[in-house]
């Protein structure tokens, strides 16, 4: 199991064929509880790592949400973070336009 965001990394750069289209990349979610941090609620911070497919990152992440804390959490915010060899693909990537 990968415990620090440093081993996720390297976890997805060993899988990742195509930095440019990556089949995994890193995801940082926060999931705010009843009745909200506003009135006394808790929120917390997740790091997860997601498996690029078809369809909308965000619809997964509230199905995820839904499934392993229930209607007495929802996704307040979430955002990825790509990976080093991402950025360094996309810095060395000329537009051929």
């Amino acid at each position: 199991m990968n415990t620090t965001l440093t081993q996720m990394e390297q976890w997805i750069d060993e899988r990742v064929t195509d930095p440019l289209h990556p089949e995994y990349f890193l995801l940082y979610a926060q999931v705010e509880f009843w009745p909200g941090v506003r009135e006394g609620g808790a929120l917390e911070e997740y790091y997860i790592i997601i498996k690029n497919r078809v369809g909308s990152v965000g619809d997964r992440l509230r199905d995820w949400v839904l499934k392993r804390f229930g209607v007495s959490a929802r996704l307040a915010d979430w955002e990825t973070i790509p990976s080093l060899r991402q950025l360094r693909a996309e810095s060395q990537y000329e537009d051929e336009f």
